[in-house]
């Protein structure tokens, strides 16, 4: 690997463009995760249109680095496997789950405890929280305060594969009177799928106190000011 960069970064890039989307249509699904999105296009394809055209965090800075960088190659890392199925022109060349990485670092006799860690702080805290449970609406709601707006928008945050369905039923069935459906496959969030190796307290843990250590930047400032010289000073 050559540098290491947020994939928080591309969730503050999402979240300035999916509050305009939902501003502009007035109703809108997330569209951060693939397994929900699948979801959609198996068993409620005719909810397709209310899905936000917005990319993936991942897919989007994965987009990003290409566009200043022609030949690099991108290689995604998390705890996400539906992250493998997400087939996006300019997108990401490979995916890694957790557990994948750590195998190979131990292939390699490897130990990353034993290393000297260099701080990445390339995102906004709501734009770190992508990953868990409510941290999609988290994150849009910032940016409408940002942008000068007091949010008249009601959400339902889908936390997990039941809660997913029955919103989208009850969508399907007129019966829903919220604004935006936020869908997470795994409960938790992506935090928790299924290529993490830490068990949920030791995992709460560690991203407690990574979310504590970052800084107060805004999301909108953060997603059009953060450049890419910006993320090479990590090289």
């Amino acid at each position: 690997f050559h540098t290491v960069v947020e994939a928080a970064l591309g969730a503050d890039m999402v979240a300035d463009a999916e509050s305009r989307e939902l501003a502009e249509k007035g109703f809108l699904t997330s569209s951060c995760c693939p397994a929900f999105v699948s979801y959609i296009e198996k068993s409620f394809p005719q909810l397709l249109p209310f899905v936000s055209h917005n990319l993936s965090p991942m897919a989007t800075i994965a987009k990003d680095l290409k566009a200043h960088e022609e030949n690099c190659k991108v290689v995604f890392i998390g705890p996400c496997v539906a992250k493998k199925t997400e087939q996006v022109e300019g997108g990401p060349d490979y995916v890694l789950t957790t557990e994948e990485i750590v195998a190979m670092m131990d292939a390699r006799k490897i130990d990353p405890d034993k290393m000297e860690a260099d701080p990445v702080q390339e995102s906004s805290t709501y734009g770190k929280g992508f990953a868990s449970s409510g941290g999609v609406t988290s994150a849009v709601m910032q940016v409408i305060q940002e942008m000068g707006e007091v949010p008249q928008v009601s959400a339902q945050r889908c936390n997990g594969a039941a809660e997913c369905k029955k919103a989208l039923m009850m969508l399907q069935a007129g019966k829903f009177d919220m604004d935006f459906i936020e869908g997470m496959a795994c409960e938790g969030g992506c935090m928790y799928g299924p290529g993490n190796l830490l068990n949920e307290r030791l995992y709460t843990q560690a991203r407690k106190k990574f979310l504590g250590e970052a800084d107060d930047r805004g999301v909108i400032e953060n997603a059009k000011e953060q450049g890419f010289d910006q993320i090479h000073m990590h090289r």
